[in-house]
């Protein structure tokens, strides 16, 4: 393959129209009947117009009375009136009725496919261009999820319309339509080379659009209004916009040239055919071999032939661009997962476990250097473990490795003795009530972001709530449990601040009361003395359980039974929180910097900020 050159689609067009019947098969079978009668009186409706003027004339012809002449015109017309309707009303019914359907469909594909794959899918630039690419398919009513039906049902009606104009001209010279057959496989071909050359570039300005679509979202998110004026982020947010749009600009220039000498190739290649046509019919009327009739029948035939030619070549060059994207949609769909999804070992039935972490490495793909280098470490039942360490050193990459989001690049994560690659990832999940960094509160009400579940239990959605410290708050705000969280989103809705999200997010991992806790810096919005109140709270309802916590504040890890220091991906130290000060290794040093602060002298200096001075504990 020459460099830069694009793989070619792994799904051919016949296996594409084939997902899209299939789909609309097993959905809503009555579009097969609506389609075929539109397609029917789509070729008739011309075809009896087609003849009306010959007929005429042939009746003229024959000297036929003034009734009977009247009789069969008003026949054709009404034929060709009722043809139209028909179709009209057919294609009406199938647009607003069925239409919306598919792409409703393939858009819960879509989602699924966001909601479940795998978790470094969704840090793989790859799969994001991927994804990005989906809006083709499913965008709107124009994109190729919908219309790609419409587009066979047209293509269809022009073959037949096709066949049925070439039996006529058939007759006249089969050379004729060797001649126009040539002409439009040229036409094909060059057609078929613009889109081509737009879908091998594509991901050129697939990331710019992706870019832009990110600015334009961050610039309508009330959440980040005030970092935008109070660092005057907007000229920069313009400026960056237009850089990425004059790429995009760059990009469309060149595709509007490559389609431009498509369309000029199929003027020239329209004008040979329909001309050659025409001068084939008009030698025939002067040899005296076509009479009048004939001559306006085979004149009608030409250029119905040459429209349904044109209309077959165009519809087979759009299908063949919608072929295309719905090729690239199958293969976001079809992204191979890492994950065992299905079958698998049964989870052990109990509530006590222990998972280990078995001379773990993990390096993130394009890296120079593991993240997480050689750890081994042990997480068992009523055991409270802190992880802590300073920025960069891998705690949150351990968490995920702990929990599953990552399988390690080298070494094992083991679960009661048995690797949790032969579990089926989805069930293993199951285990873990966990609180990121990134977690937060979600567009629905205060109760269903406590339960994610569109069927909670409201007692205990009200207990967790209490125990995580925010029974008061719900309380307090306009419609109770039924408060829809986040402004932005609704009218009526509520914002809670950062340490409010933060115990929210304690009360949906108390209500999932998963056998293993994972906690990654959850109380970052928190200030000192809340978040060790809440640690301290915490550490009594986790009775029972496997915990392990992610603190940057080291005086949160004195309730732990056991301390872990993480340092570049490594454990350098492991104790008590006791211990690890009596030790006055890296712990301590750590220990002491933050303590001074609190105590109001960083420095070490005199003075300080003016705080009661505190003793390490």
């Amino acid at each position: 393959m020459n460099k830069g050159a694009k793989p070619k689609p792994r799904y051919s067009m016949g296996s594409d129209i084939h997902f899209l019947l299939r789909v609309a098969w097993e959905n809503f079978r009555p579009i097969y009947f609506w389609s075929v009668l539109a397609v029917i009186l789509q070729t008739a409706a011309p075809f009896l117009a087609m003849l009306l003027p010959s007929r005429i004339i042939a009746l003229l012809g024959q000297g036929v009375s003034f009734e009977r002449l009247c009789a069969e015109v008003l026949l054709l017309a009404l034929g060709v009136m009722a043809c139209g309707t028909g179709r009209a009303l057919a294609e009406e019914h199938i647009d607003s009725r069925h239409l919306i359907r598919p792409r409703e469909i393939l858009s819960l594909m879509s989602d699924q496919k966001l909601l479940t794959t795998d978790y470094p899918n969704g840090e793989d630039q790859a799969f994001l261009t991927a994804a990005g690419k989906k809006g083709e398919v499913i965008n709107n009513n124009g994109a190729a999820g919908e219309e790609t039906y419409r587009t066979l049902r047209r293509l269809l009606g022009a073959c037949l319309g096709l066949a049925a104009y070439g039996a006529v001209l058939w007759g006249l010279s089969p050379w004729l339509m060797a001649g126009v057959g040539a002409l439009t496989c040229l036409g094909f071909f060059t057609r078929r080379g613009a889109s081509g050359w737009v879908f091998r570039n594509r991901d050129n300005w697939t990331p710019l659009e992706r870019k832009m679509r990110y600015i334009d979202r961050e610039a309508g998110d009330y959440r980040y209004a005030k970092d935008v004026r109070l660092f005057g982020m907007s000229r920069w947010l313009l400026d960056l916009y237009q850089s990425f749009f004059r790429l995009r600009l760059g990009w469309a220039s060149k595709q509007g040239w490559v389609e431009f000498a498509a369309d000029a190739a199929d003027a020239l290649i329209t004008f040979l055919r329909e001309g050659g046509a025409y001068a084939w019919l008009l030698s025939g009327a002067v040899a005296g071999s076509v009479d009048a009739a004939a001559f306006v029948l085979y004149f009608g035939a030409v250029g119905n032939f040459s429209g349904q030619l044109m209309a077959c070549l165009q519809e087979f060059s759009i299908l063949y661009t919608e072929h295309l994207q719905l090729a690239a949609f199958r293969e976001f769909l079809d992204w191979p997962e890492r994950f065992r999804r299905e079958g698998g070992r049964p989870l052990p039935k109990k509530r006590d476990h222990e998972l280990i972490l078995k001379d773990v490495s993990f390096r993130y793909p394009g890296a120079e250097a593991d993240s997480v280098h050689h750890v081994s470490l042990t997480l068992r039942t009523g055991e409270k473990t802190a992880l802590v360490g300073l920025n960069g050193a891998g705690k949150s990459t351990l968490v995920k490795l702990l929990c599953g989001l990552y399988d390690p690049t080298e070494g094992q994560v083991l679960l009661d003795g048995i690797p949790i690659t032969e579990f089926n990832r989805e069930e293993y999940y199951t285990l873990f009530s966990a609180v990121f960094q990134e977690s937060g509160a979600r567009a629905y009400s205060l109760e269903e972001n406590v339960a994610l579940s569109d069927k909670p239990d409201r007692q205990r959605v009200i207990d967790c709530l209490e125990l995580a410290g925010l029974r008061e708050k719900a309380e307090s705000l306009p419609k109770g449990l039924d408060t829809k969280l986040m402004k932005y989103i609704w009218h009526e809705g509520v914002d809670l601040s950062g340490g409010e999200v933060q115990k929210l997010m304690l009360a949906r991992a108390l209500y999932k009361d998963g056998p293993i806790i994972l906690l990654d810096e959850p109380t970052a919005a928190l200030d000192p003395i809340a978040e060790a109140e809440l640690y301290e709270k915490y550490s009594g309802l986790t009775a029972g359980k496997a915990s392990l916590y992610i603190s940057h504040r080291l005086s949160s890890t004195r309730f732990c039974d056991r301390v872990l220091f993480l340092e570049h991906g490594e454990i350098v130290e492991e104790g008590s929180h006791r211990e690890l000060l009596e030790k006055r290794g890296k712990y301590y040093e750590l220990y002491e910097i933050q303590s001074a602060y609190y105590r109001g002298n960083p420095t070490g200096e005199e003075g300080g900020l003016g705080y009661e001075e505190v003793e390490p504990v």
